[in-house]
């Protein structure tokens, strides 16, 4: 798993605290794709909600639904931290998920934390958004 670096949102020990948000793409985005066609600079992809569910072997999951405004195709990474608090330790798990849509399209995307649903919904915070919007 490949691990991203970012502030978290809102992820404190309240019992399933989940917070997202929808930041509205890079710092420094490119102006020109390797072809040189223009590359849109506006994100297009939007975070419509977030629910966190137990998967089939127990583990944590964000089903997170997400629409592209844009007429084109949008591609970006989706980011999620998971927070366990206890009175002596506080442990977080990252997953990311590279999600591409067409213009107008809609879908669900499942973020997997290594951590199981029952420890997470007994202490846990959640946040997630945009790779992009994120600062290391």
């Amino acid at each position: 798993m490949q691990r991203r670096q970012f502030l978290p949102l809102v992820a404190v020990g309240l019992a399933g605290c989940v917070s997202a948000s929808d930041g509205s793409g890079p710092r420094n985005a490119p102006t020109e794709a390797e072809d040189g066609e223009p590359v849109e600079t506006t994100r297009g992809l939007s975070i419509v909600d977030g629910s966190p569910r137990e998967g089939e072997d127990g583990a944590l999951v964000l089903a997170i639904g997400v629409e592209n405004t844009a007429d084109g195709t949008r591609s970006d990474t989706l980011v999620g931290r998971a927070t366990v608090e206890t009175d002596d330790w506080t442990t977080e798990y990252d997953a990311t998920r590279e999600v591409s849509l067409d213009g107008g399209a809609a879908a669900e995307v499942e973020l997997v934390f290594d951590v199981r649903y029952e420890t997470w919904a007994g202490g846990g915070g959640l946040s997630y958004g945009w790779a992009g919007q994120f600062e290391a």
